[in-house]
């Protein structure tokens, strides 16, 4: 276990300040003495204005390391310049979505979930096209997205208290339903068949595991 040289009271900033300079950095930001504890090395910590004001919501990295945003007030995503910090904003198809998390698949196509309009979105980069798909049901809600190793489009959907994947390919859905009520799944992550999701409605955590 390598154990970080840094005072429990900075632990909270420790974890903040190495997420805001990793976004706007390339350099290493921790580096490891000879006696193996681990000390911070802050290089460049940079704040940018959003354009249009409030919004940024959810933010994800391609894996060519293009740094998007989704702006859940200002409706739309945006792709951040690394050596200026500007952002390019780019509006989905239906206003007034409400954009609030994005990932990347393995293409680095964009994939966001909808809050306001209950729908999955994909913007693709190199030709600038997008597309939408509303969720199954009468009233979705699509929170948090992720973007499992097969490239399926997992959401969670608070009005169904569910789990969805979206196969790009056949443009169909998958619910899973939660064992808990009221879950309230606000960020997915996960590794290779299983996905692992935070209930912050009845502090738990869940993994689906896929055969």
């Amino acid at each position: 276990m390598v154990r970080a040289a840094v005072p429990p009271r900075w632990q909270l900033a420790f974890g903040l300040l190495l997420f805001v300079a990793a976004c706007s950095h390339a350099a290493p930001l921790v580096s490891r003495p000879a006696d193996g504890t681990r000390s911070l090395v802050i290089r460049n910590v940079a704040v940018f204005d959003a354009p249009q004001g409030r919004g940024p919501y959810g933010i994800a990295a391609t894996p060519a390391g293009e740094i998007y945003y989704a702006s859940l007030a200002g409706n739309h995503i945006a792709r951040i310049d690394l050596d200026s910090g500007a952002a390019t904003v780019l509006r989905p198809p239906t206003a007034g979505q409400g954009a609030r998390r994005v990932w990347s698949d393995s293409r680095g196509h964009i994939w966001l979930s909808e809050w306001n309009a209950g729908q999955a979105g994909v913007y693709r980069p190199a030709d600038g096209t997008w597309g939408e798909w509303k969720l199954p049901g009468a009233r979705p809600q699509a929170y948090a997205v992720y973007v499992d190793e097969a490239d399926g489009v997992w959401l969670s959907d608070w009005s169904a208290n569910a789990m969805v994947r979206f196969d790009p390919a056949t443009e169909s859905f998958t619910t899973v339903e939660l064992p808990s009520p009221s879950s309230g799944v606000r960020q997915i992550l996960g590794r290779p068949g299983e996905v692992w999701l935070p209930l912050s409605g009845v502090d738990k955590l869940a993994v689906i595991r896929m055969r």
